[in-house]
């Protein structure tokens, strides 16, 4: 037998290639966007300064490629879509809601309403079937409808391995005042050019192992202003 590596070894360089050239391109808005809402400030303030993030590994690039693929299906068979990719702005925050669909077949019938669609492995549906969505996705999902004033929003989840469904639904209003919450604070600390110290919003951001900024997350006040000071000469 013989084992031949060519395709999988041309599949990773195309993807890091691809990877790389996304990167080049991309041009920041300058404001605060709605999949951030859920990180810790120092993140938010870090990323829209232009800090480089850690880098990410060829097999979490591949996770996410398959991810995108999942949710672009689930998507395909939501009925009574009215649009999708929308962009919104509410409060100088920004983002593209998945979907816009009406709900009069849904169990719960609430009008049209944004949904945001997120992949995750069986493992992690098992979990949030258990403990709910993440935060992070509720207030994303949140900002959406604030946006659009629209009194209900939806998070939906597709299990990546066997494309099991779960639709979760709140009420836009509370949450209005979190969310209100986290775009006035990040802009007060943005026109404060301060980059404040790390503090977690949720437990697993305490990993330096999840961590987008490693090398910001244990530094003192002083140190980030030293490394600060470095980084704009």
């Amino acid at each position: 037998m013989l084992v031949d590596t060519y395709i999988d070894r041309k599949i990773e360089a195309d993807l890091l290639a691809k990877n790389e050239d996304e990167k080049a391109k991309h041009i920041s808005s300058g404001k605060l966007s709605a999949s951030m809402l859920g990180d810790p400030l120092q993140w938010q303030i870090l990323k829209i300064l232009g800090v480089e993030q850690r880098e990410l590994e060829e097999y979490v690039i591949r996770k996410f490629l398959r991810g995108k693929q999942v949710e672009d299906w689930v998507v395909s068979q939501i009925p009574d879509i009215v649009a999708t990719q929308k962009f919104v702005e509410y409060k100088n925050c920004v983002g593209y809601i998945d979907c816009l669909a009406r709900t009069e077949k849904w169990d719960w019938k609430n009008g049209i309403i944004p949904i945001e669609v997120k992949s995750v492995a069986n493992s992690k549906f098992k979990r949030i079937m258990g403990q709910g969505p993440d935060k992070n996705h509720i207030l994303q999902a949140g900002l959406y409808a604030l946006a659009e004033k629209i009194e209900h929003f939806a998070v939906l989840y597709v299990a990546s391995d066997d494309y099991r469904v779960k639709v979760y639904i709140y009420k836009t209003e509370d949450y209005r005042q979190e969310i209100d919450g986290i775009i006035d604070r990040f802009y007060k600390q943005l026109a404060s050019g301060e980059v404040p110290v790390f503090e977690p919003n949720q437990a697993w951001q305490k990993s330096l192992k999840y961590s987008k900024f490693p090398s910001w997350q244990t530094l003192t006040p002083e140190e980030i202003k030293v490394k600060l000071s470095k980084l704009k000469k």
